[in-house]
């Protein structure tokens, strides 16, 4: 299979994003290094799972596409959640996951992934983006919801330092590349359930300015994402 110059930029891209994991995992392997780059590996290894065993559930769901490709997607969303909660949990590290109790980590980011989701399947429906680009759309959803979101503005609200200028060279340089697989498996079998059918949208280059519309779900997670913070403080949670 021949691969196009957007495909090499992933696959390169993912590669350099994973030889930065296991090059800290070997300088300092400490349970939190441990954790990211077992689950990474493994959430991209879900997505291969997934991809060999198509044929087995690809065509049930391509009865209502849209419905089951936002459904599929929200799933696996939780499926990778809990995939780094556990393996936080079995390797003894802390800050990984969203929260130590599973049940307010998927609280927590379950309304981010349902609505990201939603909107790109709606997207996706009429644009038909090919995989690379989805691929590189996931890790640029991820990077606004962990990298800016959970990175710089919650962090600051709780009140603790973030080198704004240090924190994004790191997230555009090395996170950016690991994120496509952790996202790989949110985004890439909803594309997959799509293909299944028709084109709903006109016959042309896809507009990749659609892509970012998900990004605008950033917003009201936000303010829910503040507002549950702050139960879970008044309530000692």
């Amino acid at each position: 299979m021949k691969l196009t110059f957007l495909d090499k930029i992933v696959l390169g891209g993912s590669l350099w994003g994973g030889a930065i994991l296991f090059l800290v995992v070997i300088m300092e392997p400490n349970p939190e290094n441990l954790t990211l780059t077992v689950s990474i590996l493994l959430s991209g290894v879900y997505t291969l799972v997934l991809y060999l065993t198509r044929g087995i559930w690809l065509n049930g769901l391509s009865k209502k596409p849209t419905i089951n490709a936002v459904i599929l997607g929200s799933i696996n969303a939780a499926v990778i959640e809990t995939l780094f909660f556990f393996t936080e949990k079995a390797f003894g590290a802390s800050g990984v996951a969203a929260h130590p109790n599973l049940l307010i980590d998927l609280l927590m980011t379950m309304p981010w992934y349902i609505g990201m989701v939603w909107i790109f399947v709606r997207v996706q429906k009429t644009e038909r983006f090919p995989a690379a680009i989805v691929l590189l759309l996931g890790a640029l959803y991820e990077l606004g919801a962990d990298g800016i979101v959970g990175g710089v503005i919650i962090t600051s609200l709780m009140g603790e330092p973030v080198e704004l200028a240090n924190f994004l060279v790191l997230l555009l340089a090395a996170a950016f590349w690991q994120f496509i697989p952790v996202y790989s498996s949110i985004v890439l079998p909803p594309a997959w359930v799509l293909e299944t059918t028709p084109k709903g949208g006109p016959d042309e280059k896809p507009r990749l300015i659609r892509g970012f519309l998900p990004l605008i779900w950033l917003i009201p997670f936000t303010i829910y994402l503040v507002l549950f913070l702050m139960a879970i403080s008044y309530f000692g949670g």
